[in-house]
């Protein structure tokens, strides 16, 4: 099946079109431009999504609709760290919710970041291009704090776990410093594992053959070139895995705490102090349950998704339903700022003390 790339600008890059949706699902050619707009044409491509309507759905979805998000994120966030900060962390539960905000909050204005190319079109159109140039080496960064960011749910869902089958034991175990120790290290862990992916890209004056001019471009480097057959294919491995067992994680976990705190009712277990649990480890544990539930509908589709390129081999970049996948990632990313935007108000929602908390600070600001 051949395939090529029709450019309707002259400002362009050799980044990956995937870049602009979801970068650990795109294998496609070395050298390819970004521009106003990229035009993929294959003799299949738009059999189900046309590359007219998958344009439309660029510009709402990949720009429009995560520009709006990312930039509620930013506000949610830090509002929600103004919150933690201020109640201190004499509890390790602080210190988790934290981590996760801080790591949210890297995401959204990341991704704010990543789209101001089109805010400053409206003021000059080469500022943006070259914007949107050097912002190539950022299009991994929201991704991967998002990875992290399941990576530590999926660690609060087993704290939670362990701390509603042996609440005191738990909690004399986990303190507030051990806790930041451990959110810590899977941070960095977790983030190290890709962190390779910031470095395969380099600046570099190429010809532009739709124009015939020299522009400033981004393109794969002599690193990336060298290893590519590893590179990629450890990054979309990885990329898989730790998302899914992130899901898999976050699904035990929150059943066998749904029937824990069941348990923890009975009068088998009233009759044991060591395994009752107080009301207020209920609620803490119940608000985290619904972070958890929000967690879990955020990476089903995401997991639906892996399944579907291992289905079918075609459901890919640059492949017979190429406009279908990254219709479909695009969507999923929508999926993950909205999960770093809604926090706030499942916090606020859900858990008196955090409420007075927040209205406290708001009325000294």
């Amino acid at each position: 099946m051949s395939h090529y790339i029709t450019v309707s600008s002259t400002r362009a890059t050799n980044a990956k079109p995937a870049a602009m949706s979801d970068p650990s699902n795109s294998t496609a050619p070395s050298t390819h431009f970004i521009a106003t707009s990229v035009t993929f044409k294959a003799a299949s491509f738009d059999k189900i999504i046309s590359n007219e309507l998958f344009g439309y759905f660029d510009t709402i979805v990949n720009f429009w609709c995560i520009l709006l998000l990312s930039s509620a994120g930013v506000v949610t966030n830090i509002l929600c760290a103004v919150v933690f900060l201020s109640q201190g962390f004499k509890e390790g539960v602080n210190v988790s919710m934290l981590s996760i905000t801080l790591w949210n909050e890297l995401k959204c204005l990341s991704g704010l970041i990543n789209r101001m190319y089109g805010p400053i079109s409206l003021i000059s159109a080469d500022a943006s291009s070259i914007w949107r140039i050097w912002t190539s080496f950022n299009q991994y960064t929201p991704i991967f704090a998002g990875y992290v960011a399941y990576c530590l749910v999926a660690y609060i869902s087993i704290e939670r776990l362990l701390c509603v089958s042996r609440p005191f034991t738990v909690k004399n175990l986990l303190t507030p410093k051990r806790t930041f120790s451990i959110v810590t290290t899977i941070s960095v862990f977790t983030y190290g594992f890709y962190f390779i992916m910031h470095f395969v890209y380099e600046l570099a004056n190429t010809l532009n053959p739709y124009s015939n001019k020299s522009v400033l471009a981004v393109q794969y480097n002599q690193f990336y070139r060298d290893n590519e057959m590893i590179i990629m294919p450890y990054y979309k491995s990885s990329a898989i895995l730790i998302p899914s067992l992130s899901f898999v994680v976050l699904c035990v976990c929150s059943v066998c705490t749904v029937l824990q705190i069941q348990k923890s009712s009975r009068s088998l277990y009233k009759e044991k102090p060591s395994l009752q649990l107080s009301q207020r480890e209920k609620k803490v544990t119940k608000v985290l349950l619904a972070v958890i539930v929000v967690n879990i509908c955020n990476l089903f589709p995401r997991v639906v998704f892996y399944i579907g390129q291992l289905v079918e081999p075609e459901f890919y970049v640059i492949r017979k339903y190429h406009n279908l996948f990254m219709t479909a990632a695009m969507y999923i990313y929508i999926l993950d700022y909205v999960n770093a935007v809604v926090n706030l108000f499942i916090f606020l929602r859900m858990s008196l003390s955090f409420r007075e908390t927040f209205y406290s600070v708001l009325c000294k600001s």
